[in-house]
Order: C-alpha cells, then sequence, then structure tokens
C-alpha cells in the first residue's frame, strides 16, 4: 500500500511536468523578419484561426507599399510597383489587380487596431513567406528585380545646422549608390562615435532607431527632435557621433553599409533671448499709441531676421510659451526690424493683443519680445521673459487749444488752454511744450522728456482747468525766444509722480498757430450745430457761437457749412474763396449767435443743404478798416448728418378739470418743440377704442389746435368728441393730446396717454 501511494504522488508531481513545454510554447510571441530584419509595431502580431495578422500601416510600409484608407468604406488600398490590392475589413473577399480573391481569415479591428492577414499581403505583392511553427516567427523573403550586390552610399556627412540640442540639430547628405536599380531604400543610421559598427550591426537595427530615405536623387535630410540613435537614445547636444547610410538591396540583392562619416559633436550654441524688456504708458489714445516698448538686441544677430512684440493679458501669460508665439497670427502682433544698438516702439493705433483684441485702458497686460529665426526655422526663434506687467491709464488732457491774445511780439501774445486729467493722484504737474513746426512734423514722448526746464512753461495740478497766457519770456523748445511770424503747434506733457515717477504721458497736438503783430481779430468760439427741423433744406440746421470778444474791427461774420466727403480740413485760404450766395452772412450785434439757417442754404462747393449729407461748420470772421482782408477762421464744429425725419415726442401730465360744463386741459409739452407744428386736443368717448391711428385720422373741427409756446397751456376742448357728437352730461370720455410734425406729416405724430375717465 506505501508503494502504491508512491507511485500516485510521483505520477501527480510529474503531469505539469509533461505540459510544461507546451504552454511555454504557446507563450512564446510571434516576430515577423522581413529580409533578415525584424518587424517593429506598435502592436504584436497575433494568431486568428491558424493565420498571423499583423498592424495594417506596419505591413504595408515596410514593403514600400502606398496606403490609403477610406474611414467610411473601412476599406484600405495598398499600390506597389505595378500591383494594387483592395481589402475591406470584415469581408473575406479582396482584390489583386481588379481580380477577387478569397481569404481564410478577413482584416479585423483588435484592440483598436486594424490588423491584416500577413501572407495574404506578402504573396500578393510577390514575396515568399515561411513558418516556423516552434520559434513563432514568420519569414518574408522579397522579391527584387536584377540580382546583384548593392554598393554602398557614399560621401557621407553631417552637419550642426541648429541649436535645440535634439536631433533637428543634425543635418545628413550622402550620394546615393552607384547601382541604385538594385536599391530598395536607404536607412541613415547615428551611432556614438566610439561604437563599432558593422553590416551585420546596422541589419538589426529596428525601424524607430534609423531614418529611411527613398532611393532617388542625391539626399539632404534634417533630423527631428524625436530622432533616435541605434541604441535607441534620442540624439543630444555635447555627444559625439558618426552616420551610416545602409542601402537596402530590393528582393534578394545584399544590403550595402557606407562608411563612417566625420564625427561630431553637437553643441548647444542658443543665443540669448532679447532681455532689458521694459514698457511704459506713453500717451492718452486709450489704444496701442499709447504703449511702448524697449528691449536689448540679442548678443548675436547674424541668426535673426527681426523680432515680433507679443502684448499678453497679464491673466494669461504664464501660459505663452515659445510654441504659443510661433502660433500667433500675424496681424496681433508688432514686427520690428533690426536696428540700431537697442529699441523703443510705440505701438499703433491698431495694435492688438495675441487673442485679437484690440489694446486698450484699463486691461493688465505682460509684452513679450520674440527674434526670429532667419532660417525660418520656428524651433529656433528666441522667446524673451516676460515684462512687468503694465495697465494703461486714461489721463485725459483734452480741450487743448491756443490763441493769439495780444500785441506785444513775444509769449504774452499765447495763450493755451486745456482741461486736466480727471484723476491728478500720480501727476506732479503740466508743462506746456511750445514746438516750432518748421523743427518738428511730429513730437515725441521721448524728445518731450528731454526739453530743459528753461524752455517749457510749469502749470500745477490745481483746479481742473488751464487758461494760461505765457510769458515775455517763454521760450519754444529748441530755446528760441516766442515771436510772430512763426507757426507753433503746442503740446502738454502731464509729468507723473509716486508710482509712476518717471512714466510721463504727452497729449496730443493743438492746432497749430502764427502770431501776427497787431492782430486784433479772433476767432469764434463755442461753435455748435445740431439738426432742429425737418424740412430736409437748410431749415433744419441751426448754427450757434459766440461772438469775437472785441468786434472794433469786424464787419460780419460768415457761416461756412462744409460737406465732409470733400473737406477733411479746411483752410482759411479756402474760406475766403467761398462764393457770396455759398454762405450765410451774420452781423456783429450782440455777444452770441444762434441762427437757423434758411431754406436756400448752400454749403460751399454751392450744393442746397440737404438730409444724410454729413457736414462741419466753420465761421470766417471778416475784418474790416485797417484789418480790411485780415479774416480768421474758426475751428471746426462738430459734424452733423440732418436727419430725414426727427422723432416727435408726445406730451406728458396730461390732466383735465371740468368747470361749469367746460372742460379744461392741461399738459407738459414737448421736450423739444423744434420740429412739432401744433397740439391736436381729442375728446374721445371712454367706450371707444383710441390709438395713434384713429387720433391721425380725425379731422377738423373735431379737435381743438393749440400753438406750440414751450409753456403749459390750460386749454378749453371743443364741444364735440372726435366723432363729431356734441359733448353732453350722463357721457363718460377721456382726453388726448397729438403732437403733430412741422411737416404736417401725421404719421410723425406723436399721441399721449390719455387722462382718466371723466363726466361733465
Amino acid at each position: 500500500m506505501k508503494k502504491l501511494w508512491i507511485s500516485i504522488l510521483v505520477g501527480l508531481l510529474a503531469l505539469p511536468m509533461m505540459f510544461q513545454a507546451p504552454v511555454n510554447a504557446a507563450n512564446v510571441p510571434i516576430s515577423i523578419i522581413i529580409d533578415g530584419v525584424k518587424l517593429s509595431t506598435d502592436r504584436a502580431p497575433v494568431m486568428v484561426n491558424g493565420r498571423t495578422m499583423v498592424p495594417l500601416r506596419a505591413i504595408f510600409e515596410a514593403f514600400n507599399a502606398t496606403i490609403k484608407w477610406n474611414q467610411k468604406s473601412q476599406t484600405v488600398t495598398a499600390t506597389k510597383d505595378e500591383t494594387t490590392i483592395m481589402l475591406k475589413i470584415g469581408s473575406k473577399i479582396a482584390t489583386i489587380n481588379n481580380k477577387a480573391v478569397t481569404l481564410d481569415v478577413p482584416g479585423q479591428n483588435l484592440s483598436g487596431r486594424t490588423m491584416v492577414p500577413t501572407r495574404f499581403i506578402s504573396e500578393a505583392l510577390g514575396h515568399k513567406v515561411g513558418w516556423n511553427q516552434v520559434a513563432k516567427v514568420v519569414t518574408i523573403t522579397t522579391s527584387g528585380g536584377a540580382s546583384g550586390i548593392v554598393t554602398p552610399s557614399s560621401n557621407v556627412q553631417v552637419k550642426d545646422v541648429s541649436d535645440t540640442g535634439d536631433g533637428r540639430d543634425l543635418q545628413i547628405s550622402f550620394n546615393q549608390s552607384s547601382n541604385e536599380s538594385l536599391v530598395d531604400h536607404y536607412r541613415v543610421m547615428i551611432v556614438k562615435a566610439w561604437n563599432t559598427f558593422s553590416l551585420s550591426s546596422a541589419e538589426r537595427v529596428p525601424s524607430s532607431n534609423y531614418s529611411t530615405v527613398l532611393a532617388g536623387t542625391n539626399p539632404t535630410i534634417r533630423l527631428t527632435a524625436n530622432s533616435r540613435d541605434v541604441d535607441g537614445e534620442l540624439i543630444r547636444s555635447n555627444q559625439t557621433y558618426v552616420a551610416y547610410v545602409l542601402a537596402v538591396g530590393k528582393g534578394s540583392n545584399t544590403s550595402a553599409l557606407s562608411i563612417s562619416s566625420a564625427a561630431i559633436t553637437l553643441n548647444n550654441n542658443t543665443v540669448a533671448a532679447p532681455s532689458s524688456l521694459q514698457v511704459y504708458d506713453v500717451s492718452d489714445y486709450s489704444d496701442g499709441r499709447d504703449l511702448a516698448v524697449s528691449f536689448n538686441k540679442v548678443s548675436d544677430e547674424s541668426k535673426i531676421s527681426s523680432y515680433r512684440i507679443f502684448v499678453v493679458k497679464a491673466s494669461n501669460y504664464s501660459s505663452f510659451t515659445l510654441g504659443a508665439a510661433n502660433a500667433v497670427n500675424s496681424s496681433n502682433y508688432t514686427q520690428v526690424n533690426k536696428m540700431g544698438a537697442n529699441i523703443t516702439q510705440i505701438l499703433s493705433s491698431g495694435a492688438r493683443d495675441v487673442d485679437g483684441a484690440l489694446i486698450k485702458t484699463g486691461v493688465s497686460y505682460r509684452v513679450f519680445v520674440m527674434g526670429v529665426d532667419s532660417a525660418s526655422n520656428a524651433a529656433n526663434n528666441l522667446l524673451s521673459a516676460a515684462s512687468s506687467a503694465i495697465t494703461l491709464s486714461s489721463v485725459n488732457i483734452t480741450n487743448l487749444s491756443v490763441s493769439d491774445v495780444s500785441d506785444y511780439g513775444d509769449g504774452r501774445d499765447l495763450k493755451v488752454s486745456f482741461n486736466h486729467a480727471t484723476d491728478e493722484t500720480y501727476i506732479s504737474q503740466y508743462r506746456i511744450l511750445i514746438v516750432p513746426t518748421a523743427y518738428y512734423n511730429s513730437f515725441s514722448l521721448s524728445e518731450a522728456n528731454n526739453v530743459p526746464s528753461s524752455y517749457y512753461t510749469t502749470v500745477s495740478t490745481a483746479g481742473s482747468s488751464t487758461s494760461q497766457v505765457l510769458a515775455s519770456s517763454a521760450r519754444d523748445v529748441r530755446g528760441d525766444v516766442i515771436k510772430n511770424g512763426t507757426p507753433y503747434r503746442v503740446y502738454v506733457l502731464a509729468v507723473g509722480s509716486g508710482k509712476n515717477l518717471g512714466t510721463n504721458i504727452l497729449s496730443t497736438e493743438a492746432p497749430f498757430i502764427t502770431l501776427i503783430l497787431d492782430y486784433r481779430l479772433s476767432p469764434v468760439s463755442n461753435l455748435v450745430v445740431s439738426d432742429v427741423n425737418d424740412y430736409e433744406d437748410g431749415r433744419d440746421l441751426q448754427v450757434s457761437f459766440n461772438h469775437a470778444t472785441d468786434e472794433t474791427y469786424i464787419n460780419q461774420y460768415r457761416i461756412l457749412v462744409v460737406p465732409t466727403s470733400y473737406y477733411s480740413s479746411f483752410s482759411l485760404s479756402q474760406a475766403n474763396n467761398v462764393s457770396s450766395s455759398n454762405y450765410t452772412s451774420v452781423g456783429t450785434s450782440g455777444s452770441s449767435t444762434s441762427q437757423v439757417l434758411t431754406s436756400s442754404a448752400r454749403d460751399v462747393n454751392g450744393t442746397v443743404i440737404k438730409s444724410g449729407t454729413s457736414y462741419k461748420v466753420y465761421v470766417l470772421t471778416v475784418g474790416s478798416g485797417k484789418y480790411s482782408g485780415t479774416n480768421v477762421l474758426s475751428s471746426e464744429s462738430n459734424a452733423v448728418t440732418l436727419s430725414t425725419k426727427l422723432p416727435v415726442k408726445s406730451v406728458t401730465n396730461v390732466t383735465y378739470s371740468v368747470d361749469d360744463g367746460k372742460i379744461l386741459i392741461r399738459f407738459t409739452p414737448s421736450a423739444n418743440e423744434s420740429n412739432i407744428s401744433e397740439y391736436r386736443v381729442l375728446v374721445v368717448p371712454a367706450k371707444q377704442g383710441f390709438g395713434s391711428a384713429e387720433a391721425i385720422a380725425v379731422k377738423s373741427p373735431y379737435f381743438t389746435s393749440i400753438t406750440p409756446n414751450g409753456t403749459n397751456p390750460a386749454i378749453i376742448a371743443s364741444k364735440r368728441d372726435v366723432n363729431g357728437a356734441l359733448i353732453v352730461k350722463g357721457v363718460k370720455y377721456r382726453v388726448y393730446v397729438l403732437a403733430v410734425a412741422n411737416n404736417n406729416g401725421l404719421q410723425n405724430g406723436g399721441l399721449s396717454v390719455s387722462t382718466d375717465e371723466f363726466e361733465i
């Protein structure tokens, strides 16, 4: 019995060993060897119903076949030389050059990858297929054309062409094989300089560790950031390499390995990015012109073609990388050419941030500057660090004007007026700068900051506005005493203090002025135009202005209506030449004028004034006596376009009272009665529906007409209601008031809300 149990125990122990070899064999992965080189795939080959299935793209690319994939029909079409294969996933029917063949196993999707039968694909392209059941190895021998020994590539050269610190720095060129008809393709292999390397070593390198070049002309290729050497390590700087080229023979043709290139060590000679980046708020336009950017250029500009200034919202700046900068649309950055030692650039009014939004006040920004690679390789562009944050403020120096007020022949003749900034917390003073136009077509902030203190007039921040006559010793920004006969422009510089110390802001320029000796004529002021009626001619245009203080030598004023489509500006010489039929004369009586033009009024070109046209108005002060011919032109008015129909505003607060059978009505007139011809008081039976259409339809004498007079009237209404019936006791009524337009356009009438119901 004891021996029996020992025999059983031995048998049980031996049983697993009997199945060990088959189990291990089943776990051996399937390998595919093509012309002695193992095929590298991102999904291991699998066995399905006795057929080896391999990822579709891997097998076709290994044979250098051109493939097209139709996602909708799930069909792959592969072409190699004169053979075309079509295979539909899930179908056992495929075609070879349009001839149908039957598959043992169809192509199919396995774990997210499209797999196809290895033997069918290989044999369809004319290759021989072998299978080693024990080793689980598929061997494929490709069929070449002519047979022979491939000659190796020659003149293999490598160059360091960039400074990215990876494969992009490496460029390889070589001469093709002398008998390239035997060559299927070339494999460029990067080898550490101290390693030995042979043909057999080259043939064992997996496809992920070399770069494939198709047969053709003598090639020059540049590797990628992901390129690896034959050991599978990423190519890097400070490492010495040599390059080989393996010419892979077609079919049974032998492959050939080139002689190595000269050794090369990649050096990362990256030039420092633009530095010392500073940003300033330099003006008061509330757009990109307020933002100045200065920076130091890169030390070596031989690889730089230009610079780009990027304005980034401060909330997003931490994610602004070189890749993000390279992707910014050209309309959303400012291009700066290489010039000078260092660069200071004021942006334009149309400048935008990297998101495409116009630069404006009240938004916090940071700025970057990028040096652009001269070889147009975006990876080699150089991006600076971010600037400090800046929020553009609006100082708002407004209503800057200048006038000739005396006859001293020096600065006392010049009066400068302007409104101060709304917020003067961080402003220490204002500086009035007189700029001779002969020397400056424009005047910049940097020029304003450098004007010596004896060449400007200082104004304190006290008060909300300044109107200052300069001193006899006042000088222009070049140091010359202010004098007659010199054309000037005037600017005001707001000088920062506290946290804004050193951050000054320059106003826009005032209109130019030339001081004239014994100049007693002055232009009118407070010129305003408005659309006041609805006649569609000059009667719609009202012009108001204040007369000159001293009218001793003024003959008249001329109102000049200028169409803006013809004149972007209007000069004194043009004003003097306007025909008398094309302006409106105004006398000198009184201190101001508010005049509605006539129906026949014309613009300066002789065209009747009409609706739908944009106009600006000027007033010419016409000299008399010893100043005859010495006229003065005002500044331009606001632009006005006469509308076709002015809206009629209805009356409000309509109330009633009944006294001895009489109905008394009160109401508040329309806020603007200039285009109202009359009010119609309408008595309506309370039960009757009543609206604008019914009000317009009521005919005289069934309403009471009231002429607008700007007061709150008390009216006794008609004795009849809107239907012509007598107003009687015992019937309830309501009262409405209809405002009617000047041109009797009842369609423009404004109907009031009714009173409460009442009886007489």
